[in-house]
């Protein structure tokens, strides 16, 4: 996880709340929407170094810790309960139904095959207008939820696209969802797909340096 605003700030709506709540999603966001504190990079790269992939836990000098998804629920305020996140989710169509979900999308022009950029939603779905219906305030919020869910939990390898893979899973807030244990999944594949490449970087320069030696 990690904190948001990089590319850009979405305004909180009180109108939000009813749909995130039916979403089990209300505590989380409540917790994130604030300004997250700094990050310390050398303590979490530090952390990362220790962590074991096999174990899914962190080897330290004074023992060995773990973080267990009671442990995620609770810091992160996501339902660990209910249907898991997954399925196929198909390709065809997909920014006519971004459109259908939050009301708007990158035109056709946008090179993006699987998401839409963060500065853009951003920048179209910041404020809800005064006034507006209640259909339109559910655009907003759903375009809000999915906003704080890629910037925050699901940051994708560029780190500033929303996959709109996550966005279909919003299109029914009554669904039960349990994104707790979705998300908590996904932070154990990032932090193992950063060792590899790590360890292959580590490891092409050993043998540059061998070769040059």
């Amino acid at each position: 996880m990690r904190g948001h605003g990089v590319h850009g700030h979405m305004d909180y709506d009180e109108r939000y709340a009813p749909f995130f709540k039916r979403a089990r999603l209300l505590g989380f966001v409540l917790q994130f929407k604030r300004q997250p504190p700094t990050l310390v990079h050398a303590a979490l790269t530090a952390l990362i170094d220790r962590w074991r992939p096999e174990t899914h836990s962190f080897h330290l000098p004074c023992g060995e810790m773990t973080v267990t998804l009671e442990d995620w629920g609770m810091i992160t305020a996501m339902p660990i309960e209910g249907h898991a996140l997954t399925g196929r989710v198909e390709r065809a169509n997909w920014q006519e139904r971004v459109t259908t979900l939050i009301g708007d999308c990158p035109g056709a022009k946008s090179n993006r095959t699987s998401g839409v950029p963060l500065i853009w939603l951003s920048e179209h779905r910041k404020t809800c207008p005064q006034g507006a219906d209640e259909a339109t305030v559910e655009l907003y919020a759903r375009a809000y939820l999915w906003y704080i869910l890629s910037e925050v939990v699901f940051p994708d390898s560029s780190g500033n696209s929303a996959n709109w893979a996550y966005l279909f899973f919003l299109a029914d807030w009554d669904a039960g969802y349990s994104w707790g244990t979705a998300s908590l999944a996904y932070l154990y594949r990032s932090v193992r797909e950063y060792l590899i490449a790590y360890l292959r970087k580590y490891v092409h320069d050993i043998l540059l340096y061998l070769i040059l030696i």
